[in-house]
């Protein structure tokens, strides 16, 4: 166990005995406040939230700087939704080729997290954040998997997704404070009894889960293995089935919330599935902006974040698809889908457990893992100054090698380009053919 593993297990240890005003900025404690007032306030907070966001962007953020004459009497006196609409709409690509752009000129890069992600597009996007806007997205989240009970530090509860990953020699579980870690990795037959054990002793009240890992955990064992009963089941990062939310209802028996949401932190909305009713999505009129841009028959969701005045992303282009009415309210969302890689075992890894280093977006453009057999993986990727030198493909490589090594054969190949699915994305998983396990 590495170091920081050993102070992350002491965190969680102890966590549920640090007083909320400690652990969480002042701001979570508004948010939560906000989101139980009613409407009529949660939208004066909302133009609120838009006015400093813009007043911001185009005062302190050079891109908008530059590119928005905005006086400062209009930021302060006309309506923030139609100052909104002066906007152009915003693309990954633009953010990434010139991401300093977006920065608060006032802040230091050093001082703030940073995270990269490669979503279900292969295409990476850099973000930085503070403590207070990572207490904030908790506040939201905790406000609504709240109606239940759940809460991050004190409920325990199963985890189910890419931070609880494990090598393939490594027993599939573990225990980090109040919760029960069960990597994505190790969800077969063989680890069975393993999986039942470690439920039944930990006996979660929530389980928090990607759709893909939940039902696949459904396919191993039955309620009838469990002694314990679970409150609420959280599905979060990919799209989910109709057959998929059949399968864990018919193991947990419990309520079953959806979760759409994005790295960027653009757009946040909920739907549930429950006694065999499924409800559609709503937006969180709190969290964002959401708009639709509407070309031909399809209806793109945009997304502006009213909290984010680190790195504002002002009508950003989600690349998913969806009709939003004047409510908030999206019958479905389209333009996800769920990708699977095969391992040497024939177990199916989730496409979205795959991590791309922060490192690697500095040279990178465009990423995607390409499957042909099981077992074996190929990562192509496109230069994004020009070809690879041999430093930077060895890093690329090392870096999943280390991580995934165990599971595949992986090899590497630079590309001029990576196509466009029928569905104009991207995708992060390539499978050419049938990929038999």
């Amino acid at each position: 166990m590495s170091y920081i593993e050993i102070l992350e297990k002491q965190y969680y240890k102890y966590r549920k005995y640090i007083p909320s005003r400690i652990l969480y900025h002042p701001e979570y404690f508004r948010v939560m406040k906000l989101l139980d007032a009613g409407p009529e306030a949660i939208r004066a907070a909302a133009d609120a939230q838009l006015r400093h966001v813009l007043t911001t962007a185009c005062t302190h953020v050079p891109y908008y700087r530059s590119t928005m004459k905005l006086s400062a009497a209009e930021l302060a006196n006309e309506s923030p939704r139609e100052l909104l609409q002066r906007f152009p709409f915003l693309t990954k690509a633009e953010i990434m080729s010139r991401q300093r752009d977006f920065l608060d000129e006032r802040l230091n890069p050093r001082f703030l997290n940073y995270k990269t992600s490669g979503g279900s597009s292969g295409q990476g996007i850099g973000m930085w954040r503070n403590k207070r806007l990572a207490d904030i997205e908790k506040a939201f989240l905790t406000h609504e998997w709240g109606k239940a009970g759940f809460t991050f530090d004190k409920s325990i509860y199963l985890r189910l997704g890419a931070d609880a990953r494990r090598q393939a020699h490594e027993e599939p579980s573990r225990v980090i404070g109040n919760r029960l870690m069960l990597s994505p990795y190790h969800v077969e037959a063989k680890h069975r009894d393993h999986i039942v054990r470690a439920l039944n002793t930990v006996k979660p009240k929530f389980v928090h889960a990607y759709p893909s890992s939940a039902a696949a955990l459904a396919e191993i064992i039955r309620d009838s293995d469990l002694d314990f009963r679970v409150t609420e089941v959280v599905l979060t990062s990919e799209p989910v089935t109709m057959q998929q939310l059949v399968a864990v209802d018919g193991l947990f028996h419990a309520p079953i919330s959806i979760a759409y949401g994005l790295s960027e932190r653009t757009n946040l909305a909920y739907r549930r599935y429950e006694s065999g009713h499924y409800s559609p999505y709503r937006f969180v009129p709190l969290y964002g902006v959401t708009e639709n841009r509407i070309e031909g028959n399809t209806a793109e969701i945009i997304g502006t974040s009213l909290w984010n005045d680190v790195m504002p992303l002002i009508r950003y282009r989600t690349n998913d698809f969806g009709r939003v009415d004047s409510d908030g309210v999206c019958e479905d969302i389209d333009g996800r889908e769920q990708e699977f890689l095969i391992d040497r075992t024939g177990n199916r890894i989730p496409g979205l457990s795959v991590i791309i280093d922060e490192v690697t977006w500095d040279f990178v453009r465009l990423y995607q893992i390409r499957q042909q057999r099981p077992g074996a993986i190929r990562i192509a990727v496109v230069g994004k100054h020009g070809p690879l030198n041999s430093e930077q493909k060895d890093f690329v490589l090392g870096a999943q090698l280390k991580r995934w090594g165990s599971f595949f054969d992986i090899d590497l190949e630079e590309v001029d380009d990576i196509p466009l699915a029928p569905n104009g994305k991207r995708r992060l998983v390539e499978t050419r053919g049938r990929i038999a396990a």
